[in-house]
């Protein structure tokens, strides 16, 4: 009957730290093709602990389950059938060890569960593995390490099929016949033998007569002997020579240099593309750069003025309103905050799309690498012009503190003024003001705000003197100082107001991103190049031009489409810039919504001052020749940043996937190895000359009848020795009657086993007949007359006997009604192409008769295989 292994399910079992199933196999052939360090082995190593190791035991082997650096307790669950019966097992080790066995008889658990399990499936259990003790499935289910071993079965194994192999040998143990023969021993052995069992009569002449025929072949066969060996080593060398030919005339090798050359003029193109496309890169990202940053600036100067127009009419609202617009600004800060992290997780995808999308492409030929040295070199002269004139007009600026000083002190003059004007007590004089003076000034109807001392003429020459509070005094005082402040530093720097600033930093900034850009486009316009010797810089590309007049090359140059992955990643990055300063701004917001009611009316004063700024960057940005395009030039200029981005990825993987060095060692080893190849033709045609002289010199003097007839005479007599020594030893052999009929009995019970194993093995060595000693171990491989001890054989061959050989013993365990079933880790590693289709056809018919699992990394070898592909 068979074993069917129908669910593994592993927890903190070495690699599988988290819950792992493998569900679905079938009662045939299950095949699971998966790569190295996935884990195969380590579910064969699964299965045989839970079957076959006790579930307290605390070895070091029962540690090693535990996954690295944890001290976790390794559970494997199985589920299984047995003779059509259902059923489960799970077991745990170290923590919280248990052992739990459910079946047609119920659920037992702990050491009774493992009893019931030995008793299942006929095994004995240990704190370790051991093949012996795990009956048939510790041979059947193979690992790597056991790949190769074409050891006996176990005492557990031999003892199972004991019962079929002595019922088909028989014995002739205790028969008549048998006393018969001995009889029959007892009175021929007084002819040949003394009582004392010294030779005697003829076995006396007989070993004579050998001696003499003896002593006459060992002289002719050393004259003999000495020809063969000519013989023999002129048939090596020149079956030595014929396979040198064969190797030579492949024309493998040729094609295979072939190859490598063409393989090593694409790197060098590679590699000329790849320079070719950073460049492009460079420049169609600081266009890009520019084009952002200006859509940036004007799209937060529209925003700024927005917010701007909202503070300002919020400031004019009514004081009471100060509720509402606290829950609008909680409103919007909120928004904000779901905005920037809907923008934090677009830009996180982005990101990785481009990260993953990117790809390299061909590059140009070497010889087109003169021509475009040139035109890189034209570009060069003309860029170095161009940033010449930027780094000149980006001197003027500003520096960023004194502009910081400026808005501090501006900002500092409408506060001050803002107070006065708030706070400050209102004067009005209302009908005929004749002979009336303000501070020595004739003085008119109307109102005024007080906020310094100021004295008014009455007529008759007095004088009405008004005092402010002393806060306001102050007030004025710091007013009159910051304004001060401020027309000291606007002439200190020449400038006429604080937006005449702004735009000379803003010419001052275009000129030096400008002169960045160039300068960057100078530097990647000029780049290494291997292959023409050419150094990275400018000055060294000058000297190579002037070295190196153009020649006549092909200029054409293919520009191939890329995905658009660049500019999705800059559209997020921009949308996350701008989700922050919305954040910021709401919580900026938030926080003056938060602030007394005093503050308003700086507020709307600040709105008012930062409209008026705000309509003066605009009018700048508008004055900007791009800005008018701006919707159509910006994404222009986005797609051919990504195009370059992508071209440029592309050239780099092309540029990567080649290894100049590594070809050219490889080209130079095919020629050393050729070389050596025809050194060795030479040789071996010379000692086949010498050897076929001295062949023909030795062969005409007779050694061959002479060495004939003395064999023929020595043979006879060492046969009618043999006959006599096999009559006279025949008792002798008999005496240990149960020693010897033992060893018999065992040397018999060994043909059933080697006759279904020689089904197996004529489909892979025809014309082999598998010999097994008393162990029932495979010992030799017997070919034309001749055995071949296995270890002697190749290691493939030895792999393919160690699977056959469990094959048979399978089919005798089947026939006994034993639980059976077949995996097979990494198998036919050693196999050639032909024998492997062989061995994979006969695992294919075991598995109608038992299931099998197949665990193997090999996808190309086992891709065609049929049955059950089992993924983990």
């Amino acid at each position: 009957m068979s074993l069917l292994l129908r669910r593994i399910a592993l927890e903190n079992f070495r690699k599988f730290r988290a819950p792992h199933e493998i569900a679905g196999l079938t009662d045939g052939l299950n095949v699971v093709i998966e790569p190295n360090e996935t884990g195969k082995s380590t579910l064969l190593e699964a299965v045989r602990a839970g079957l076959f190791l006790k579930h307290n035991s605390k070895t070091q082997l029962i540690t090693s389950f535990q996954p690295h650096g944890d001290e976790v307790g390794p559970e494997i669950t199985l589920d299984f059938e047995v003779g059509g019966a259902a059923y489960a097992l799970k077991k745990r080790f170290i923590s919280r060890a248990m052992a739990e066995l459910s079946g047609p008889r119920g659920r037992s658990q702990g050491s009774e569960a493992e009893d019931a399990l030995q008793r299942l499936l006929g095994f004995e259990q240990g704190r370790g593995f051991d093949t012996g003790m795990a009956g048939a499935l510790g041979m059947l289910w193979v690992s790597q390490m056991d790949g190769l071993s074409v050891t006996p079965p176990g005492e557990r194994v031999r003892d199972l099929i004991g019962a079929t192999l002595q019922g088909e040998a028989g014995t002739i143990l205790g028969s008549a016949a048998f006393e018969r023969v001995r009889g029959r021993i007892e009175g021929q052995f007084r002819e040949y033998l003394t009582a004392t069992g010294r030779p005697t009569g003829r076995y006396t002449a007989a070993q004579q007569r050998a001696a003499a025929a003896a002593a006459a072949l060992g002289e002719a066969q050393q004259k003999e002997a000495a020809l063969e060996a000519a013989f023999d080593d002129l048939a090596k060398v020149r079956a030595q020579l014929t396979t040198l030919r064969r190797e030579l005339e492949d024309d493998h090798d040729a094609e295979e240099r072939a190859a490598l050359l063409g393989r090593l003029d694409t790197a060098r193109s590679a590699a000329q593309q790849l320079a070719t496309r950073q460049a492009e890169a460079i420049g169609t990202a600081g266009r890009l750069a520019a084009l952002e940053d200006l859509a940036a600036r004007g799209n937060q100067a529209l925003n700024r003025q927005t917010g701007a127009q909202t503070r300002r009419d919020k400031a004019q609202a009514e004081r009471g309103a100060l509720s509402q617009r606290l829950g609008e600004a909680r409103g919007k800060a909120a928004q904000a905050s779901e905005a920037l992290m809907a923008a934090r997780t677009a830009r996180s995808d982005a990101r990785t799309a481009l990260a993953e999308a990117r790809t390299l492409n061909a590059a140009r030929q070497i010889r087109e690498a003169v021509a475009a040295a040139h035109e890189r070199h034209a570009g060069i002269l003309a860029l170095e012009a161009e940033r010449k004139a930027l780094e000149g007009s980006a001197a003027h600026r500003v520096p960023t503190e004194v502009l910081a000083d400026l808005e501090a002190g501006e900002r500092e003059a409408i506060r001050h003024r803002t107070l006065l004007e708030a706070d400050g007590t209102r004067v009005e004089l209302v009908g005929p003001a004749a002979a009336l003076t303000r501070d020595g000034a004739p003085m008119t109807p109307g109102e005024w705000t007080l906020t310094r001392e100021t004295r008014i003429g009455l007529p008759g020459g007095g004088e009405l003197v008004l005092r402010p509070s002393q806060a306001l005094a102050g007030a004025q005082a710091a007013l009159d100082k910051a304004a001060a402040r401020q027309a000291a530093l606007l002439a200190q720097w020449q400038l006429e107001s604080l937006a005449q600033g702004h735009a000379r930093n803003e010419a001052a900034r275009e000129a030096q991103r400008g002169a960045e850009t160039l300068a960057a486009r100078i530097a990647a316009a000029a780049p290494v190049d291997r292959d023409l010797g050419l150094l990275a810089g400018a000055d060294a590309l000058k000297v190579f031009v002037a070295a190196h007049p153009l020649t006549d090359a092909d200029e054409n140059a293919e520009t191939r489409p890329v995905a658009d992955l660049e500019q999705m990643a800059e559209t997020c990055e921009t949308a996350y810039a701008r989700a922050e300063a919305f954040l910021k701004q709401a919580d900026d917001d938030l926080r003056a919504a938060e602030k007394a009611e005093t503050p308003l009316a700086i507020d709307e004063q600040t709105a008012l001052n930062d409209l008026a700024g705000i309509t003066d960057e605009l009018a700048r940005l508008a004055a900007h020749p791009d800005f008018a395009a701006l919707d159509s030039a910006l994404p222009a200029a986005r797609e051919a940043g990504a195009t370059a981005s992508v071209e440029l990825e592309k050239a780099r993987i092309n540029a990567q996937a080649f290894d100049e060095d590594a070809l050219r060692r490889r080209i130079d080893m095919l020629a050393a190895r050729r070389k050596a190849a025809e050194d060795s033709r030479g040789e071996l045609t010379s000692r086949i000359a010498a050897l076929e002289a001295k062949v023909e010199s030795e062969g005409g003097k007779g050694l061959a009848e002479h060495a004939a007839a003395a064999r023929e005479e020595d043979l006879a007599a060492r046969a009618a020795l043999v006959r006599i020594e096999e009559e006279a030893e025949t008792l002798r052999l008999l005496r240990d009657t149960l020693g010897e009929a033992q060893t018999e009995t065992a040397r018999t019970i060994t043909g059933p086993v080697a006759a279904r194993a020689a089904r197996y093995v004529g489909r892979i060595l025809p014309g082999g007949e598998p010999a097994f000693g008393e162990d029932l171990g495979l010992a030799a491989i017997r070919r034309g007359g001749t055995d071949e001890a296995c270890e002697q054989l190749s290691r493939g061959t030895q792999e393919q006997l160690a699977i056959l050989t469990r094959l048979a013993f399978a089919d005798m365990l089947l026939e006994e009604g034993r639980p059976v079933s077949l995996i097979l880790d990494d198998p036919l590693v050693y196999a050639d192409d032909t024998r492997l289709d062989a061995m994979i056809e006969l695992i294919v018919e075991a598995s109608q008769r038992m299931q099998v699992i197949l665990l193997t990394c090999r996808e190309r070898a086992f891709r065609h295989v049929p049955g059950n592909r089992i993924r983990l």
